[in-house]
């Protein structure tokens, strides 16, 4: 049986090995829509692209992320995880500074690739997977604090960047991501991964994840699991609609008749609520298990996207992000728990990377529709509504997953 630990403890004897996590997810951020999108109007300007045209380029991108993570996602079972999480670093480093020399669409295709699969797809998946196989008792919390890499990254890079960007040429911001980044994990990766591998003293061992007799279900088996599929709704729910978003945001933003620099600095509500919807989510976790917390998951994005629908006024800009991060903090550490809790941890990083790849699935339909949408003309009021009640419709399958006899 593993005993809880208390909050304070845990986090002070687990520092290092949460701040890995923490950094790793921090760093992704580059990957991630919420700064690619940022650069969308230079880009589609640059290469003449539409909305359209920029969103199905993403899109392909995207999906090619998630099929080469479909292979490589099963690495963190096998290799050393200081030896898997350094090449990702190295990796990620590379391709950050290579979207400043994209020239065509070709090369923006394999750049956008690149920082995709490594920073939206690899680096969090090796986060979040040593997270949810390394602690039992506390899972819910480690989660929760590799999950504020996220909300940090939401907070910092949305208004850095727009105020680069009226400093200098989209290009050059790239190089800077990277050395930063760069700079921020490669001297201290492996020593916080070291350091932390073997636990000393009295009650050191109380927050491992210890062997029990359960049931550890290989990828193929999870794959004939019926459960999946519907769970697996929530995250490509999530990830499409709030994709299509942000990926849409500064061309949905005119259409609301926003400031743009007032809707980069409501991405501080997201992260700040994001931040307490993952601390939610862990203590949640840890006190009721993932299966009670999941079907929840989607309600406030539901809320948010109503609240787009109807509301014009630009005091509602910051409220809609809050809610909308809050839902999106409650996703990390409440379905990365889950898919341990109900499959395994032998077996974690290959049953993960398909959970990840229907994240990243998910997140790739998002700009293609919107933006058909947009191009088309369709009512931003419309596609908000329609979206609320694709997060609805979500969310009723997988409790019914979850709830069945």
């Amino acid at each position: 049986m593993t005993t809880r630990t208390g909050t304070m403890t845990f986090f002070r004897r687990e520092w290092r090995f949460l701040t890995f996590g923490l950094l790793l997810t921090f760093w992704g951020s580059p990957g991630q829509t919420f700064v690619i999108s940022l650069f969308g109007g230079h880009i589609r300007t640059d290469f003449n692209l539409s909305h359209g045209e920029f969103g199905s380029l993403y899109t392909l991108a995207t999906l090619a992320s998630a099929v080469f993570l479909w292979g490589t996602g099963p690495l963190v079972d096998r290799l050393p995880l200081r030896h898997m999480s350094l090449a990702a670093v190295l990796a990620m480093v590379t391709a950050t500074a290579a979207v400043s020399l994209v020239t065509g669409p070709i090369s923006l295709l394999i750049a956008i690739f690149a920082v995709r699969f490594m920073g939206q797809g690899l680096m969090s998946h090796i986060s979040m997977t040593a997270m949810a196989r390394r602690y039992e008792a506390e899972r819910g919390r480690a989660l929760a604090v590799a999950s504020i890499g996220f909300s940090l990254g939401e907070t910092l890079f949305p208004p850095l960047v727009v105020l680069g960007l009226s400093l200098t040429d989209w290009r050059n911001l790239w190089p800077v991501m990277a050395v930063l980044a760069a700079l921020s994990l490669l001297p201290f990766l492996s020593r916080l991964v070291r350091q932390t591998e073997n636990l000393d003293g009295p009650g050191a061992s109380l927050s491992i994840n210890t062997a029990r007799e359960i049931r550890h279900w290989t990828r193929t088996e999870m794959l004939r699991d019926p459960r999946f599929y519907l769970i697996a709704l929530v995250p490509v729910a999530q990830a499409g609609l709030i994709t299509g978003l942000f990926f849409h945001q500064v061309h949905i933003v005119s259409l609301k008749g926003w400031a743009l620099d007032w809707w980069s600095l409501s991405f501080s509500a997201f992260a700040g609520f994001a931040f307490m919807g993952a601390l939610t989510s862990g203590f949640l976790v840890d006190r009721f298990r993932a299966r009670r917390v999941v079907p929840f998951i989607l309600l406030p994005m539901t809320v948010a996207f109503i609240l787009l629908a109807f509301f014009d006024n630009a005091l509602f800009a910051p409220l809609i992000m809050a809610i909308l991060g809050f839902g999106a903090g409650l996703m990390g550490p409440g379905l990365s728990a889950l898919w341990p809790e109900l499959y395994g941890t032998r077996h974690l990083g290959a049953i993960r990377s398909v959970a990840t790849v229907v994240m990243v699935f998910g997140s790739a339909l998002g700009p293609v529709f919107m933006g058909v949408a947009l191009d088309a003309g369709t009512a931003l009021q419309a596609i908000a509504l329609t979206a609320s009640c694709l997060a609805l419709l979500s969310a009723g399958l997988a409790t019914l997953a979850l709830f069945r006899p």
